[in-house]
């Protein structure tokens, strides 16, 4: 991921599902950054105590929405203090440091999304010969063909497979039937070839 000034971005991770979230997020089309722990939100509890709270993650949309994350696992999320601790996060984050807040737990995380989230972040390096010969072959392939047929016919097969997924990410080349992102997955060329 690169930031909004086109720089390599890394992220912090508190657990495995903050991680699983934040990669789901970073491969959404619609999502132009995502900033970490940003400065904490002060809010007042049920009891008057003020305390804050940070966010796990501020996603900024690609039309400039900034939506505040706040991961956790469902048991915790379903809590009616964990829900009134968000609701006044809320009322007190936004509209200052958010236009919205959202909570993702485990359910909100779909299986096909995160292996393909997987698969576009294995796959994020660019690898110039064979990025040129998979767009060539997508500006000229209009017909579907799975995966592994369009690999074949421009003799990269298995190196390919990184560089197909690339051109998916960037709309070079459409994935025809939705799904996980396989050898046996339909592809054609698409609209940025």
């Amino acid at each position: 991921m690169f930031d909004l000034k086109g720089k390599p971005q890394c992220l912090g991770f508190e657990s495995l599902l903050e991680y699983q979230a934040a990669l789901c997020l970073i491969y959404r089309r619609d999502v132009a950054d995502i900033e970490e722990q940003i400065a904490p939100v002060l809010y007042k509890r049920r009891n008057g105590k003020v305390t804050s709270h940070y966010l796990d993650f501020r996603v900024t949309l690609v039309q400039g929405r900034r939506i505040g994350i706040a991961v956790k696992p469902e048991a915790i999320a379903m809590t009616l203090d964990f829900q009134s601790d968000i609701r006044a996060i809320r009322s007190a984050a936004v509209p200052h440091v958010v236009h919205d807040i959202c909570v993702v737990t485990e359910r909100n995380i779909h299986p096909v999304t995160l292996h393909n989230a997987k698969l576009f972040h294995a796959a994020r390096r660019p690898q110039a010969e064979i990025d040129t010969i998979i767009l060539e072959a997508a500006n000229s392939s209009h017909e579907p063909s799975t995966i592994r047929e369009f690999l074949g016919r421009t003799g990269l097969k298995g190196t390919g497979f990184h560089g197909v997924a690339r051109g998916i990410r960037s709309g070079a080349i459409v994935h025809v039937d939705g799904g996980r992102i396989t050898g046996d997955s339909l592809i054609r060329g698409g609209e940025v070839a």
